[in-house]
């Protein structure tokens, strides 16, 4: 579990995050925790699904990144976050209540009045740990850089294989991560909508808006082929799936 700690005052982010690290350890989960003293440096590095869970602070002093109309720097952060990544969780943190609306609206998963107690942080990593549970099985987990990538199943439209990197394509991006075909093929290829059309290649079914003679027509406009020696095979698996999907047969 892939943690970030948006905090500029040293004393909270210190506690958060050893309260993080104690209750983690006391239900033998496991979990990194990056520790960020603004919006500024966390922007730096991050990428949409870098982080499982995201505690900010709604008053940052990153003047760079304050909101309009004085909206708390905080504030703005979640809502460029909220831009490219929906599936994160994000739990706000402030020593005033008065801006729960504000949260509730950019679908927070928490409001946090400081000061934190350990209590009160074992509460909600308890519903967030919930949350991640139920939407784990819709996501698999690669690294890309030094950073784990949660990258979820809906978004992806295939996968193809070069120079030793898988290549898995997303309607926004590309995300490489160095490993070996046979290693990564098992992470998709044990959910009904993902098949091999061509060597190396998996491609995501429900991204299909036609079958040609010899090719796959994704939902990007992009045409994959069909390997000639499996076609009809595939072809076949492809009927298959959509039939027993219309039919309510898939789990």
């Amino acid at each position: 579990m892939n943690i970030a700690i948006i905090e500029d005052c040293a004393e909270d982010a210190s506690r958060l995050s050893d309260y993080i690290a104690a209750y983690c350890s006391a239900s033998s989960l496991c979990q990194e925790t990056s520790v960020f003293r603004g919006s500024f440096d966390f922007f730096k590095t991050w990428k949409s699904g870098a982080y499982d869970l995201i505690f900010l602070d709604i008053f940052l002093e990153d003047a760079q990144d304050a909101g309009s109309c004085g909206e708390p720097a905080g504030l703005a952060a979640a809502r460029r976050i909220r831009q490219t990544d929906e599936h994160c969780i994000i739990i706000l943190s402030s020593f005033s209540p008065d801006f729960a609306l504000t949260g509730y609206e950019l679908r927070a998963a928490d409001y946090l009045v400081k000061p934190v107690s350990y209590d009160m942080l074992c509460h909600t990593l308890r519903y967030c740990l919930t949350r991640l549970q139920k939407r784990q099985s819709h996501y698999i987990e690669v690294k890309e850089s030094r950073i784990m990538m949660k990258i979820r199943l809906d978004d992806i439209l295939y996968t193809d294989y070069f120079n030793h990197y898988i290549q898995i394509h997303l309607p926004e991006r590309i995300v490489r991560t160095y490993m070996r075909f046979s290693d990564f093929s098992p992470m998709l290829l044990c959910y009904p909508q993902f098949i091999c059309c061509y060597r190396n290649c998996i491609i995501n079914m429900d991204k299909v808006t036609s079958l040609l003679k010899t090719d796959f027509v994704l939902s990007s406009g992009e045409r994959l082929p069909i390997t000639r020696n499996l076609r009809p095979q595939i072809q076949q698996e492809y009927a298959d799936y959509q039939f027993r999907k219309l039919n309510g047969g898939l789990g």
